[in-house]
């Protein structure tokens, strides 16, 4: 991502809606998944300025891995001490229970490749949570400023988790009681882009991130909607909304060698 857009979420990742309603959304999941598991070690990988390590804390010991500096210098400063630059070897020998890939893997050209190498350091039966921003209709600045490479549908997403050797357990959709909002504002942008640009107008206003488009008295009134959504995803998934959240696990080798499912991608 760009460096400001780091220094962004540093600063609103406590308060902005977004960043607390998905933190509480995560957290029911998997305490529903877990059902009371706890002591396990946990790698956060692409764990950017550390939102979620507090959260994830509570299932046993969770320890942060990104490849900026600059990420991984801001979670120290908030105390996160097992936070470590990809390179570093010090996380390198370590088998970890669950892992989690929190909009992380829209930012790398080969997302499968990413995914594999980092669960061979995911125990057999371990668990990954991943999250990514969903469906390219809503492609807009925000994804430029933060290098997304490509926004997924759910398909696509099962394809990935599939050819890097995991077995999915579920896919949905979220942050869908919003959607209709959202895609209006990103559809509407993206029209006044294009004919700005067709009009040769030097006015286009600069890229802008979602986040910086904050508007104080009605983040509490946007967290309140986006978080209720928890208590429909204990009951089933949803077939929209801007974000995918995918649970997937690690087979042992027989099941691995043994399973269709992993040499098919599925529909």
């Amino acid at each position: 991502m760009e460096e400001q857009v780091y220094q962004l979420f540093s600063k609103i990742q406590k308060t902005h809606w977004w960043f607390v309603a998905r933190q509480i959304i995560l957290e029911d999941i998997l305490k529903q998944r877990m059902g009371g598991k706890h002591g396990l070690l946990i790698a956060d990988v692409g764990c950017g300025t550390g939102a979620l390590l507090p959260m994830l804390s509570q299932f046993g010991e969770a320890w942060g891995i990104d490849d900026s500096p600059t990420a991984v210098e801001l979670c120290h400063r908030e105390n996160f001490s097992n936070v470590y630059l990809n390179i570093d070897p010090a996380w390198q020998e370590a088998q970890f229970d669950l892992m989690t890939f929190l909009d992380v893997i829209e930012h790398v050209d080969d997302d499968v490749g990413f995914l594999q190498k980092y669960v061979g350091q995911l125990n057999p039966g371990g668990l990954v949570m991943i999250t990514v921003p969903a469906l390219m209709l809503l492609w807009s600045d925000h994804d430029v400023l933060n290098h997304h490479h490509r926004r997924y549908a759910s398909r696509r997403l099962r394809d990935v988790v599939l050819k890097a050797g995991l077995i999915p357990e579920r896919i949905t959709y979220f942050n869908s009681f919003l959607f209709p909002i959202i895609a209006s504002v990103r559809l509407a942008m993206r029209l006044k882009n294009s004919l700005q640009r067709f009009l040769s107008d030097n006015r286009r206003s600069p890229a802008r991130t979602d986040f910086e488009r904050n508007i104080p008295f009605i983040n509490g009134f946007l967290k309140l909607i986006f978080a209720s959504e928890r208590y429909f995803l204990r009951r089933f998934s949803f077939p929209i909304g801007t974000s995918l959240l995918c649970l997937a696990s690690k087979p042992s080798i027989a099941a691995a060698s043994n399973s269709p499912r992993l040499k098919e991608p599925v529909a």
